[in-house]
């Protein structure tokens, strides 16, 4: 996807200007290479800075993230019953989310979850620092997260390896003519 329309972008004025980002996060520094050479101007991260140092959830959220495996994310179906659309409207996408038995209720039988009682619960535990327990938000790339690292590491060790790959790549192609 990222060829086609990279190949397609125009210039556009600076007050207009999108960056092209892959519709798939990037779930290692390969993947950060591979979209940087196919003509991505940036990646998304959202699960890797979640289990950062910085990132104000909570520890448990954070250790369930690194525990995890992908198998163990779900797609939260029904979670626009108790929360604003995830996405702009008219955009066909769902966050993934760790199983919760919130998750697995709405999953199930949305009607179930009353969004009177449910909603409150919820908010009041984020903003206590927590939500883990009914809607972690975490991607597929939740397997390829082994610890908890500060943000800057985590940028500091991608761009490292993202460089390693790209440079491999330019190695195996050759010199051009």
């Amino acid at each position: 996807m990222v060829p086609c329309a990279s190949s397609s972008w125009r210039p556009v004025p600076r007050s207009h200007h999108r960056p092209l980002l892959p519709l798939e996060p990037a779930r290692d520094s390969g993947a950060v290479a591979a979209a940087l050479a196919l003509g991505a101007q940036g990646v998304l991260m959202g699960t890797r800075f979640l289990a950062s140092q910085e990132m104000s959830v909570s520890q448990a959220w954070k250790d369930r993230i690194v525990a995890s495996d992908a198998a163990d994310t779900v797609k939260a179906v029904g979670s626009e019953r108790i929360l604003p659309p995830f996405n702009r409207p008219g955009s066909a996408g769902v966050p993934h989310c760790l199983r919760t038995p919130l998750v697995d209720a709405l999953r199930e039988d949305p009607s179930q979850v009353d969004p009177a009682q449910t909603v409150p619960r919820v908010m009041a535990a984020i903003l206590a620092g927590g939500g883990e327990e009914y809607l972690p938000f975490t991607g597929q790339s939740t397997a390829l997260v082994h610890e908890v690292l500060p943000a800057g590491e985590i940028v500091r060790r991608m761009v490292k390896e993202a460089e390693a790959a790209l440079a491999a790549a330019a190695r195996a192609i050759g010199p051009r003519p």
